[in-house]
């Protein structure tokens, strides 16, 4: 179905009427029928209409909602069909309320069956939202759609083309429009409000209402936040699924919705949210632990000394020393670090923060385990209820057969849904690329052109003919009719010949009725890998448990329905390890790249290394992600998985480990050195980085700009689908900051509330981006936060305790020793420092008594090989160039030793995690995560299940990689309100258009789906 545009009397009289027609439209109207000739005119319109602009945009400032005026006639009402349709020529108020809703609702509410709410009718009407519950940037558009040529086009009179509505299209069937490829181009006609009710429908977030707050009155702000702080704080939002047309939903608010209800994004949104506020109250705490060593560090007790120095000259930094005369001799004096930074209260606070982090992070972990039951057991979703059986024999493909295999084996356990997959994932990326190169022909050629392969060949010809030498050039980087259809020649043949063949099964996911059943499946199943890949029959607890009474199988929990990537599931183990093997080596080749590029900028500016440095954090998650997208991967788990090892990788290198080689040990705590560079870091990390990502600059060009420019529907809702949404990107970022202060927390404690603040406007900037400009995230499970946890945590702590050892073994940081072997008496006297023109700058006395200095190298990490350096004690120290002072050694030692401890504890925690997974592969394993909540899955609002499907970068829903003949519509997770039975996505289609005369029916070519409601069982 599609949306057909009306005209109204008032468009009729703007577009057909002279600029002296005098009809009932509003000034807005008038102004557009000014004669274009008149230069005054013109920018008396442009004035009012920016002015117009400008006043609703400081209307929306105001929380007011005057997008659309009481009495405004120049509205252009669509005729909608579906969940979009009925939207009639009244204006949209504020006052305008969700569908009445009766005391029925109640029920239906907390039902799967959509169809038993009566009240729902044809669906909620998307058009009709309420102003109060649309975003600023719908409700701009709206305004500005209806009046301004150049922000919607449309407006200005089009060149009329036949559609998909029009004669020309009479005498084909209808059910041509319904299944790709079309025999005859079209041409849509799209509707810009219809693809910003997909952004808010579809590409945002959304929860179903309940019926007791449909028809609640919205109150002030004080009034709200009262409630949802302390009255609704564990208010239970159901998620509602992407297109919800059966009940009222609305959007999840950034501010006030609860902590809790974050786990509705997905497990994996929830543990990273709940991580984030763990460790911003946890370096909070390290920061309050440690004012007193902010304080000292600021103090006058921490400056810079000019020493006499004879033998610096040539070997400190040029920075660093200054040449000195008495009148006859001359003398070199060098900068000295005045300060006493360890002394065992500043140490030992260090130490303390240390101990904080380290029982914080055992504490993180028992409190993120808890936060992951709460989200598991808040939740009801498909993997909860499912398996999935990673080795099937191979002829397994009937799903009536593993529904027989469960029942009978397990004592009556239903499983309600079964999905076979099968190894066809070389025909299926064959006809996503077949269908989305068509789409784009689709849109070159003349509307009414048939598609048919012999014209398509006689276009692609003539135009190849009519090129010269700089069309011909062009096409290489821009390709053409010729181009594509050649390609879609080659895949024609290719689907044609792959289509053919016979599948085996690969994976079979199988979904039942009810936890339990899944519980008892995955405990009696569980064997470990070892036994498996031998068959040894012998360990399995019953020989009804054998498949078929011979087939041992391995068996674990399913990920959820949509982090399963279809394309890849079945790529080779070889093969994706070569794919990762070559991008991590890009990856290290680009870290070093980049980390000449930030030596060379840090030579010139520090703050200009500092904004470089936060440019390249942002850039190259997109060069990770170019890499990643190069790999196969089964899962989205563990694509983010990779991703987030390339981006951790880059950004502890660049930010942390990088800064610290390329600046002179002895600008570690000078003025203008490595503290002022850690400080612009944080600053970029708070302002710049989540200004940038507030402002979505991006996204705003492509749903403002982009999309009313879109020739297709399709094209307006995929520039309507928001930023993608990289969850290993957003843990790299938390480690980032979390990594930077910890390393630097010994010599700059105050990175410790510059991180927790950091992570708290990260908290509310990530929140905000989730609920309003990036795009709905897949439902990833704890992998992520489990490695992360795991791995890049104890490295951080690791990290800490290490550089703590080495900032309290190299205080002063300056390279200087005291000389006892030079007689002071030679140097006695006033000395006047020379600049490098000759003139005086300064003077100094030297008593008889003072010391004087020579060059000794403090930087245990720049030790020779040779020279054991680790761990950071005072018995490192050369014998003749000691620096540390008595309580330097003192604490040196303590924190060398703990240093050495803590990384034997990381070491053995990992070992130890080793060790079980070794175990765990000859023996295995299932730990049930939570209480089971007794509810069904058919009972289960917003479900879905295991439907083949495959992202499209031309088309707004996913392409059906099964046929969707007979299976239930409930099984989906969207909706196409234009296509509500799913046909024109389903890619079976285009196999047996291509295939015309041959049956492919009886063979195992695509994956299967059957569906077992209890109702037909019982």
């Amino acid at each position: 179905m599609t949306i057909v545009p009306e005209q109204s009397p008032a468009e009729d009289s703007y577009e057909n009427s002279s600029p002296n027609d005098q009809g009932p439209r509003d000034d807005v109207s008038r102004m557009s029928d000014v004669s274009t000739t008149s230069r005054a005119s013109v920018i008396s319109r442009l004035s009012h209409d920016i002015a117009c602009v400008l006043s609703q945009s400081l209307c929306l400032l105001k929380g007011e909602s005057p997008i659309i005026e009481e009495n405004d006639e120049s509205e252009i009402p669509l005729q909608v069909i579906g969940s979009f349709g009925g939207l009639d020529e009244s204006p949209l108020t504020d006052n305008d309320a969700l569908s009445p809703r009766s005391d029925n609702d109640d029920a239906a509410y907390h039902k799967r069956d959509k169809g038993t709410n009566e009240n729902a009718a044809d669906g909620v009407n998307f058009l009709k939202d309420p102003l109060n519950e649309m975003t600023w940037g719908r409700r701009l558009a709206l305004f500005c759609m209806k009046r301004y040529p150049w922000y919607n086009p449309r407006l200005r009179p089009q060149k009329e083309e036949p559609t998909d509505e029009s004669p020309l299209f009479d005498n084909l069937p209808r059910e041509t429009f319904h299944a790709y490829p079309f025999d005859i181009s079209r041409r849509e006609n799209p509707s810009l409000e219809k693809a910003w009710a997909y952004f808010e429908h579809v590409t945002l977030s959304r929860y179903v209402v309940p019926p007791e707050d449909q028809k609640k009155t919205k109150k002030g702000l004080l009034v709200r936040i009262f409630r949802r702080l302390f009255r609704k704080g564990g208010q239970q939002l159901r998620r509602a699924e992407p297109g919800e047309k059966d009940f009222p939903t609305r959007l999840y608010k950034p501010i006030f919705t609860p902590h809790a209800q974050l786990g509705d994004f997905g497990l994996g949104l929830g543990m990273y949210f709940s991580t984030l506020r763990a460790l911003t109250v946890m370096t909070l705490i390290a920061g309050l632990l440690n004012l007193p060593n902010i304080f000292y560090f600021v103090s006058d007790d921490y400056n810079v000394a000019t020493i006499p120095c004879p033998d610096c000259n040539g070997t400190l930094s040029g920075s660093r020393v200054v040449r000195a005369t008495n009148g006859t001799d001359e003398m070199t004096f060098a900068l000295k670090n005045n300060c006493d930074g360890a002394i065992e209260q500043v140490a030992f606070i260090n130490l303390a923060t240390l101990a904080l982090i380290f029982f914080g992070t055992i504490g993180l972990n028992l409190y993120l385990r808890r936060m992951e039951i709460i989200y598991d057991e808040d939740e009801q979703t498909a993997q909860d209820y499912s398996i999935v059986v990673q080795n099937p024999p191979g002829d397994a493909t009937s799903p009536e057969e593993w529904f027989k295999f469960f029942h009978e084996s397990f004592d009556g356990a239903h499983m309600t849904a079964c999905t076979i997959a099968v190894d066809n994932d070389l025909l299926v990326r064959s006809l996503v690329e077949r269908r989305e190169l068509l789409r784009k022909i689709e849109m070159m050629v003349d509307p009414g052109t048939s598609l048919d392969t012999l014209t398509l060949a006689r276009i692609a010809a003539k135009e190849a003919r009519k090129r010269r030498w700089w069309a011909r050039w062009k096409a290489l980087l821009v390709k053409g009719i010729p181009e594509l259809f050649g390609r879609v020649v080659v895949l024609n043949a290719l689907v044609q010949g792959l289509a053919q063949q016979e599948y085996p099964a690969t994976k079979v996911f199988c979904t039942f009725e009810t936890e339990d059943d899944q519980r008892k499946v995955l405990a009696a199943l569980s064997y470990g890998d070892w036994q498996v890949s031998r068959q040894n029959k012998a360990v399995a607890r019953d020989p009804r448990h054998l498949f078929r009474g011979e087939h041992l199988l391995s068996v674990r929990e399913a990920e959820e329905p949509n982090t399963i990537r279809w394309q890849d599931l079945n790529e080779k183990l070889r093969t994706m390890l070569k794919q990762q093997a070559l991008t991590i080596f890009a990856t290290i080749c680009a870290i070093l790249a980049i980390a000449f590029i930030i030596r060379v900028t840090n030579d010139s500016s520090v703050v200009f290394a500092a904004i470089a440095i936060s440019v390249f954090n942002s850039v190259f998650p997109v060069f990770a992600k170019l890499l990643t997208g190069l790999e196969a991967h089964s899962s989205e788990g563990g694509k983010q998985r990779s991703l987030y090892f390339k981006i951790a990788l880059f950004r502890w290198v660049n930010t942390a480990i990088v800064i610290t080689i390329i600046t002179p040990f002895t600008d570690t705590v000078a003025s203008g050195g490595l503290i002022d560079q850690i400080y612009a870091l944080f600053f970029a990390e708070i302002v710049t980085t989540n200004a940038i990502q507030l402002a979505d600059p991006i996204g705003h060009i492509q749903r403002h700009f982009f999309a009313p420019r879109a020739a297709t529907q399709d094209a307006m809702n995929i520039n309507m689908q928001g930023q993608v949404f990289e969850l290993a990107e957003r843990y790299t970022n938390m480690t980032k900051i979390l990594f930077l202060a910890l390393w630097y927390s010994a010599i700059y404690p105050a990175a410790l509330f510059l991180c927790s603040f950091s992570l708290l406007v990260n908290y509310f900037t990530d929140r905000f981006s989730l609920m309003r400009t990036w795009r709905r995230p897949p439902h990833l499970g704890t992998n992520i936060s489990q490695f992360s946890r795991r791995y890049f945590f104890s490295l951080a702590l690791v990290a800490m305790a290490l550089l703590s050892s080495y900032y309290w073994s190299a205080f002063p940081f300056d390279n200087l020793c005291i000389d006892a072997t030079i007689a002071n008496n030679q140097y006695a006297g006033q000395w006047s420092f020379i600049q490098g023109d000759g003139t005086s700058n300064g003077t100094q006395i030297v008593q008889l008594d003072d010391p004087l200095y020579k060059y000794c190298l403090q930087d245990f990490f720049r030790y020779p090989k040779e020279e054991l350096s680790f761990p950071f004690i005072s018995q490192m120290q050369p014998e003749d160039s000691t620096w540390m002072t008595e309580e330097q050694e003192l604490i040196a030692d303590i924190f060398g030793w703990t240093s050495v401890g803590v990384l034997g504890l990381i070491f053995f925690s990992f070992v130890w995690g080793w060790l079980k997974a070794i175990v765990h592969y000859f023996q295995g394993a299932y730990i049930p995560v939570g209480e089971s909540q007794n509810i069904p899955f058919s009972e289960v609002p917003s479900i879905s299940s295991y439907i083949p499907q495959v992202e499209s970068s031309v088309f707004s829903y996913p392409l059906l990689a099964c046929n969707v003949d007979g299976i239930d519509h409930k099984l989906l997770e969207w909706t196409d309100p234009d296509r509500p039975d799913y046909k024109f996505y389903d890619l079976t289609k285009d196999a047996e258009a291509l295939l015309r005369g041959t049956v492919i029916s009886s063979k195992v070519v695509f994956s299967h789906v059957g569906y077992f409601p209890p109702s037909k069982a019982d």
